[in-house]
């Protein structure tokens, strides 16, 4: 028992020097290795549900920005005045969401992980144009710097985007998952039953 405590703490050990060792590049490489395959995994639980004869695909619905994010500001607009006057009663890229929800939504499952990164540098992409259209309309409206207003666009759109890259993975249960509009996938899928002749 000693020694294969010893041993496991041994093994940690090791893999934790050769990830110090290794290049930064490896370690990209890796990590996004592993996030594909994990995320593969939950898409073919996610074809077994959308392939299942009693699942079905409810109407298309959109909470915004997702996260809170389009909620929060609806809520916080409604307590300070003073704010929904400045800012309005949701966020002014909240069309952008919209449109990346619908692709969440329907939650493709051939080449599901590419569709879902590009829905998600969709989403920066468009958040980031809305900030280079609007940046001179609100440096203007608000006495701010148009690059600094251009540079919070960049930070927003990039935030957005690694959220919904960690948040939104298929079979995560969470309201805004890809494939959200199908029913839940099963939390461990169903063995298959073993037939003797």
């Amino acid at each position: 028992m000693i020694s294969s405590f010893l041993n496991m703490k041994l093994q940690a050990l090791l893999v934790f020097l050769m990830t110090l060792l290794m290049p930064a590049t490896m370690k990209t490489n890796l990590v996004e290795d592993m996030d594909r395959d994990l995320e593969n995994w939950n898409l073919s639980r996610l074809a077994d549900v959308q392939k299942s004869p009693d699942a079905e695909l409810k109407p298309f619905t959109s909470d915004g920005c997702s996260g809170g994010l389009s909620e929060g500001w609806h809520s916080f607009a409604n307590v300070i005045p003073a704010f929904k006057d400045k800012f309005g009663d949701k966020p002014p890229w909240e069309a952008c969401c919209v449109v990346h929800d619908r692709d969440y939504w329907k939650g493709e499952v051939a080449d599901g992980y590419d569709k879902r990164l590009k829905a998600d540098s969709v989403l920066r992409q468009c958040v980031l144009e809305y900030g280079k259209e609007n940046s001179a309309r609100l440096a203007n409206k608000f006495g701010i710097d148009k690059e600094l207003i251009e540079k919070q666009f960049r930070n927003t759109s990039q935030l957005m985007f690694q959220a919904v890259r960690v948040g939104g993975k298929p079979c995560s249960r969470l309201p805004w998952r890809w494939g959200y509009g199908w029913p839940h996938c099963k939390i461990l899928p169903a063995k298959k039953s073993e037939t003797k002749s």
